[in-house]
């Protein structure tokens, strides 16, 4: 082999399967291939999950944590993705390695995940990636902020309104910023979790220090007589700050996951709180910027005064105007032309992005399928959101209250008043929309499908 020779990708991608084989008795999956093809040729986190068509959190925290600590541990040195080129060229350069090296069997490539792992974006499509529709000023405003040292940036939106999207929208331009990314959904976390405030804290501890790819330090800062919210300042402020040399952007997707727990949500909001405030003063706490999405509002319980929810920059996403539903169409290769057709299915589904962006995907899928019959089979079992309505009903069936104020909007001819929190509760499934103190049912698809059942819930 020629010592000056440079190690190209097909060679790269041949050395690291051999590598991991020897460590792991395994191959490369084909994601895990893909994004080591995607980091090889110098691209974002946010532009692998673009062209996959997967979240940037899964591609970030799952496959490239994953990757780069089987190839560290295939190595005997620690790799990351800006780092995992040079190792590889040297261990290539030490074994010489030879096209007769023993190759994998060929493995076909699919984008299919297993379904703990499935691809997702905020607004639910399940075949294929829609490009990112703007939403002028939200974008601009949060990339602004995002620059600002101590940021916070706090996302508001009923559920598939694309709060996901716009994070991981944020996400890829602070990686485009060269800063440090942590996404973290906390859908993803198990009730066992979540109840428990120190085990929480301990997890999230460690969800951010792998992601970050630092060594986990965690025994060497936790104090049970200090307390969980102190310890987990202190991990944070003496470790993972002061180790760092450049903003650490952190998202958190769900946080009403929290909400039902209530002493774990109120410590762990007033923390974030504390730190948002700290920002204000020490120059540690400036590196960490904070992203916060959730559907519902605040429970009572917790007190707005110490916790993130009433300070920062407040995004509260709508539904898509008829320009942004003509962009989406026309990024979808469906109904570019027809702004009729697209102002009649706006009718039954108004602006809400994931209803649209699925009835675009029918209509893309099967070309003989046309708006008009689209429209007639969408509010009953046999159309294409018969799996998102039904589970909308079990909810209510499953919330006695919520149904049965759910049934005062639907029987009312105009917006009408409910009690507030179950109003904001309605709100949060994307069932209702608010008209001043009043509410109404969000769109007529749902109204269609409800009161065909009414009689269910």
């Amino acid at each position: 082999m020629d010592s000056n020779s440079r190690l190209t990708w097909p060679d790269a991608k041949k050395l690291a399967d051999q590598l991991l084989f020897e460590s792991t008795g395994k191959y490369l999956s084909d994601i895990e291939s893909q994004v080591l093809q995607g980091s090889w040729e110098g691209k974002s986190y946010g532009a692998i999950a673009e062209d996959l068509g997967y979240t940037l959190e899964y591609i970030n925290s799952d496959v490239g944590y994953g990757l780069w600590t089987k190839l560290s541990k295939a190595t005997g040195e620690k790799l990351t993705k800006r780092s995992f080129r040079g190792a590889l060229e040297r261990q290539w350069r030490a074994r010489s390695f030879q096209q007769t090296s023993p190759s994998p069997p060929a493995q076909p490539v699919s984008l299919t995940a297993s379904p703990t792992t499935s691809p997702t974006t905020s607004m639910g499509a399940s075949s294929t990636q829609p490009q990112y529709v703007d939403r002028p000023p939200t974008e601009s405003r949060c990339f602004e902020a995002m620059t600002k040292p101590g940021a916070l940036i706090r996302i508001k939106a009923p559920q598939k309104m694309g709060k996901t999207w716009l994070v991981d929208r944020l996400l890829h331009y602070a990686e485009q910023q060269d800063y440090a990314i942590v996404p973290i959904n906390l859908l993803r976390i198990e009730s066992a979790v979540t109840s428990d405030l120190e085990r929480f804290l301990k997890y999230f501890c460690t969800r951010v220090t792998r992601q970050l790819g630092m060594d986990n330090r965690l025994s060497d800062y936790w104090d049970e007589e200090l307390g969980s919210n102190t310890s987990c300042t202190e991990y944070f402020e003496s470790y993972i700050l002061q180790n760092t040399d450049k903003p650490i952007v952190l998202a958190l997707d769900n946080v009403d996951r929290l909400f039902p727990y209530e002493a774990v949500a109120a410590n762990f909001f007033s923390l974030m709180r504390a730190w948002y405030e700290d920002a204000r003063i020490l120059p540690e706490w400036q590196q960490l910027r904070l992203i916060i999405s959730h559907s519902t509002d605040i429970y009572p319980t917790l007190n707005i005064n110490r916790s993130p929810f009433n300070v920062g920059l407040a995004i509260e996403l709508t539904e898509f105007n008829q320009s942004q539903l003509l962009q989406l169409a026309q990024t979808q290769g469906v109904l570019q032309n027809s702004p009729e057709q697209v102002e009649a299915l706006a009718s039954l589904l108004g602006g809400h992005p994931y209803l649209f962006q699925q009835a675009l995907e029918q209509l893309q899928a099967n070309r003989e399928l046309s708006v008009e019959a689209l429209l007639a089979i969408a509010p009953t079992e046999a159309g294409p959101y018969a799996q998102h309505l039904r589970n909308l009903l079990i909810h209510l069936q499953e919330n006695p209250e919520m149904a049965v104020a759910m049934k005062t909007i639907l029987q009312a001819s105009e917006p009408t008043r409910v009690k507030s929190e179950l109003g904001f509760q309605l709100n949060s499934l994307g069932l209702v929309k608010f008209r001043g103190n009043d509410v109404e049912t969000r769109c007529l698809l749902y109204r269609l499908y409800l009161c065909e059942h009414i009689e269910e819930f």
